[in-house]
């Protein structure tokens, strides 16, 4: 229904030109006044039906870090459950999930933003390339799901200084998602997940979020972490300005919990479900 009434919107617009142009109706015929009408038909889609992107952070949330530091400082998080670099069962096909049952209808999901506080300056070591695993793990699944173009991007980084001084990690997220959020259409919204290690500063960033652009977030995820407590502690759920604010150890309960807040259907958590089933054997 909403969609036919963009598409009537669309036609009362190019009705209106034609009016002012008597030669409107026979150029309406040429394939560029159609391209034009589509593009006309596609901003009014994004301008009306808000669609919704989820954004993670990669380290102790796609992967693990390991909990390795050097110096005394995590490189990228304090999670030791799994090793170094090693993918969270199910976590590429949550992120599928979530991304595909908010779509637009007729439109491809938004891709996967990424939030990471990995520096700038160390790209040459820590650069997320398409060739890497990760990107090509989420692509793949995209491309199984007749989304051949969904996968990874934008890659928002962070800089050398949030290595050095940590605390600034949630601050850098939060400015990232600012650029995120101003090359997006503007009724976009988006799910956050990230995790509570102490190192990575996910709930600040969350929390700067709510505070700074009400209604921009849908849902926070956060993976529960620790570096020397197995399993991790699990907090309560709660609200961080009104948004659901969920905690998990694994993939399959962040599933559930979105079945709970309406944010995919009980089809997807099954799906989920069984590529933790998979990934764990």
């Amino acid at each position: 229904c909403v969609m036919r009434c963009i598409g009537l919107l669309s036609l009362a617009l190019v009705g209106q030109c034609a009016a002012l142009h008597p030669d409107a109706i026979r150029l309406l015929h040429r394939s560029s006044t159609r391209v034009r009408v589509g593009n006309l038909r596609s901003s009014l889609i994004d301008t009306w039906l808000p669609s919704t992107q989820v954004v993670t952070d990669i380290d102790d949330t796609v992967k693990s870090s390991g909990g390795v530091a050097l110096a005394g400082i995590p490189l990228g998080g304090v999670d030791v459950s799994y090793t170094r670099n090693a993918f969270y069962p199910g976590v590429f096909q949550f992120g599928l999930e979530l991304a595909c049952s908010q779509r637009v209808p007729g439109r491809p999901p938004p891709k996967m933003a990424v939030l990471t506080a990995r520096a700038t300056e160390l790209k040459w070591a820590l650069e997320i390339k398409p060739s890497s695993q990760l990107c090509v793990r989420y692509a793949a699944l995209g491309a199984a799901r007749g989304q051949p173009d969904w996968g990874v991007g934008p890659i928002l980084y962070g800089s050398i200084q949030e290595w050095i001084n940590q605390d600034r990690k949630g601050w850098r997220k939060f400015d990232n998602f600012r650029l995120l959020q101003a090359d997006a259409p503007p009724k976009r919204r988006y799910v956050f997940i990230g995790d509570n290690g102490y190192s990575e500063r996910d709930l600040e960033a969350a929390q700067r979020i709510t505070s700074a652009m009400p209604g921009a977030l849908r849902a926070i995820f956060l993976h529960a972490v620790s570096p020397d407590t197995q399993p991790a502690p699990l907090p309560e759920d709660g609200e961080v300005g009104g948004v659901p604010l969920l905690y998990f150890r694994t993939y399959a309960t962040a599933a559930s919990k979105a079945v709970q807040h309406g944010l995919f259907g009980v089809r997807a958590m099954r799906r989920v479900l069984d590529a933790v089933e998979v990934e764990m054997a």
